[in-house]
């Protein structure tokens, strides 16, 4: 069984547009999101993947997100998740209040615990359980989510591209347009990459 771990998406629909084609292309069974997902619309996308949901701090009104989840066939937890898939048991959080995560890693209860709020991809172990944070599709350089092996324990990244080819540019939320480079790293499928940036001037 494989799953998908996604966090971060800040509305930015066309990377997760791109990410939940890339997590189909793996054949994931669900997918866990992490939180600060910010809008209804953003909650559609995931509708051909059953998803479940915490909440992060960027995820002001919970009453609409909850409501778009129930309707696109996903489920919500308030703070934390815990799912046993396989034999295995999960947790995932967002971790913007850190004593959630510190408690889930150090209950050595869990297989596995995921978390996000960083928008830096990195995985470690605590006694009996990983930790990993899948990254961000937004903020992030590269974009990135991975797949989990439940059977293998193998965990994949998935790169996103940073600009789709042909996608319209969305219209930035208000308060985090500033923070909003807009570009990824390498992208994936391959063979469209970016255009390598023209070389300063040499100077006389």
């Amino acid at each position: 069984m494989r799953i998908g771990v996604v966090s971060d998406t800040h509305d930015r629909q066309e990377a997760v547009a791109e990410a939940v084609r890339l997590l189909l292309e793996q054949e994931v069974e669900l997918v866990l999101h992490c939180g600060d997902i910010e809008s209804p619309d953003t909650v559609r996308v995931f509708k051909p993947i059953p998803t479940h949901f915490v909440f992060g701090n960027w995820d002001k009104d919970k009453a609409k997100l909850a409501a778009a989840i129930k309707d696109s066939g996903g489920t919500h937890y308030e703070s934390f998740g815990a799912l046993t898939l396989a034999e295995k048991r999960i947790a995932w959080v967002h971790s913007h209040e850190r004593h959630q995560l510190r408690q889930l890693e150090n209950a050595d209860y869990f297989d596995y615990v995921f978390y996000g709020h960083t928008h830096v991809r990195e995985q470690h172990r605590t006694g009996r359980t990983l930790v990993a944070n899948p990254g961000a599709l937004f903020r992030a350089n590269p974009k990135t989510c991975i797949v989990l092996d439940l059977i293998t324990g193998e965990i994949k990244p998935i790169i996103i591209p940073g600009k789709l080819p042909g996608a319209a540019v969305p219209t930035p939320h208000a308060a985090t347009a500033a923070l909003d480079d807009g570009t990824g790293s390498i992208v994936m499928p391959p063979g469209v990459l970016p255009d390598a940036p023209s070389p300063p001037p040499a100077s006389s």
